[in-house]
């Protein structure tokens, strides 16, 4: 692996989790591709938000102090050409999720294009 592809893919993750965390909608629509979906089983049911759904939820839900020692880490990561394919676990809002994103590389610039998590449940 192109250990500066790599490096490239892990900077969009990190401003993934960065905007995620703390609802900078900018970071945001600049990590994920436009037409970028989150899936998953939230609060009973299964999500399905685009983009835009995401970005509105998690300025919804900012927290007033976030907390900038978040936890996350890269469990696997791997670049095949211009795609790319990351697990990682992260703390948001207080709870604990295994996120798979897939990501493309275009026209020179990487973004996420999808993500689909899990929610652990509290111990």
């Amino acid at each position: 692996m192109n250990l500066e592809e790599r490096d490239a893919v892990t900077a969009v993750i990190k401003d993934y989790l960065h905007g995620m965390v703390f609802a900078e909608g900018e970071v945001l629509r600049r990590a994920l591709h436009p037409r970028w979906h989150c899936i998953g089983h939230f609060d009973g049911g299964l999500e399905w938000l685009s983009r835009e759904e995401f970005i509105e939820a998690c300025e919804a839900a900012r927290p007033e102090t976030p907390d900038p020692d978040y936890f996350w880490e890269i469990e696997s990561l791997e670049v095949i050409g211009d795609t790319a394919l990351a697990r990682l676990q992260d703390d948001y809002l207080g709870m604990r999720f295994t996120d798979i994103l897939t990501l493309v590389k275009h026209e020179g610039r990487w973004q996420v294009v999808s993500k689909v998590f899990y929610l652990h449940p509290k111990t």
